[in-house]
Order: structure tokens, then sequence, then C-alpha cells
């Protein structure tokens, strides 16, 4: 790692905030299929579960996040794609990590996947925090991953009954609508796309409008 030329407030600030860091809860599923035919399942966190984490103990010592992707190339061999996580202090202070670089995918949905898993590394190592029971560089080896989708939280799953009881829907309102327009059983199996459009729906009120699509 990389330190500013003072870095005694940066240090101080690092050191209240690990200190308070709790292991950030796995929130993504993942199913590998192996060469050989075999598979299994493992979970991790993502980035934004690190972000979700961190953030409220970085803003209490007066510490920020910056993540910078970019690539490189000197004309003769395939592009480079680079990560680099720095934290910075109110002070002015700061801490940079080395590069985190690997061979960019020419693909720029891959690419954009290949960014995220490296802010994901790179971010995880500088706070130095675990967030994963596996290694999940699988595709690295030949393996065939399926990420599954994230379940919703309960929180997220009361905040959705709430809305609909503020507008004057039932429980069985809404799990007649789960129900026809999404193809699920349970207010848990809806995927996160789908509950930020239910929550929508509700929130625009009406009773016609949860059952007009």
């Amino acid at each position: 790692m990389i330190f500013s030329e003072s870095n005694q407030e940066i240090a101080k600030a690092l050191v209240a905030a690990w200190g308070n860091i709790q292991t950030p809860k796995h929130n993504t599923d993942v199913t590998v299929k192996t060469k050989s035919g075999g598979s299994y399942s493992f979970t991790y966190t993502d980035l934004d579960g690190i972000f979700t984490a961190v953030r409220d103990l970085f803003k209490e010592n007066g510490l920020s996040i910056i993540q910078d992707a970019y690539t490189l190339t000197d004309g003769s061999g395939p592009s480079v794609v680079s990560v680099t996580t720095m934290f910075i202090h109110q002070s002015g202070e700061w801490v940079k990590s080395e590069p985190l670089r690997v061979p960019a995918s020419p693909n720029m949905q891959d690419l954009g996947g290949q960014i995220t898993y490296m802010k994901r590394y790179s971010l995880s190592a500088m706070l130095g925090i675990a967030t994963e029971k596996d290694d999940d560089g699988n595709v690295a080896a030949g393996n065939e991953i399926e990420f599954q989708p994230k379940k919703l939280t309960e929180a997220q799953v009361k905040r959705l009954f709430a809305i609909a009881n503020s507008k004057g829907f039932s429980v069985a309102d809404v799990k007649k609508s789960i129900v026809q327009d999404y193809r699920k059983t349970d207010a848990m199996d809806l995927t996160k796309k789908e509950y930020d459009e239910l929550c929508e729906r509700l929130e625009k009120a009406g009773k016609e409008q949860i059952d007009a699509k």
C-alpha cells in the first residue's frame, strides 16, 4: 500500500473504523459446474454488501472510499484492466492500494464483470476482511458458474407490506399480485427488480393499478 507523506490522522481513523467492522453477511449464492462434470455451491459478499458493512463507520471517522478502473496497453499486446482502491481522510491524508491488473476482456459486458470482481477483491484486501468461504475465481480454472438471484431480506418484505397497507391494500391483495404477475408463491422469492417494481406500483396507489398489470 502507498501512504500520503503525512499519515498520522488517517492511521488513527482507520484503526478506529477497522476495530468496529463486522464481517459482512454473505448475500450472493453461486453454483459452480466443474470441468469434471460435478458441481458445488458457495456464498460470498458482493461489492454493495462490503460498502454497506463499512459506510457508516467510515463516515463516523471522516473517511471515504474511491476506486478507479482503467485499461492500459502498449500497442504490442492485449489490453490490461487495472483497479486501484484509495481511502481518503478528511484531513487530506490518504492510503492507496497497488494496482490490481488482469488481461482485459474484449467483450464490454465481461469487462464490466472483471472490474466489479477486481473492485471487490481490492476493497476487501484493503479493509482486511473476509467476504467468502471459498474461492470464486472459477472461470479462470475453466469451470462454469451460475449466479443465483439474491433473496430479499425480511426488512424489505416488511417494507413491501407496509407500503401496501398504507395504500389500503391487504396482504391477500399483494400475495395475489405476486402469484399472478411474477409466478412466485412468496414475497421472499421476488427478485430485487420485481420487488422494486411492485413497491413502485403500490406507492403510486389506486387499487386498479395493482390489478392492472
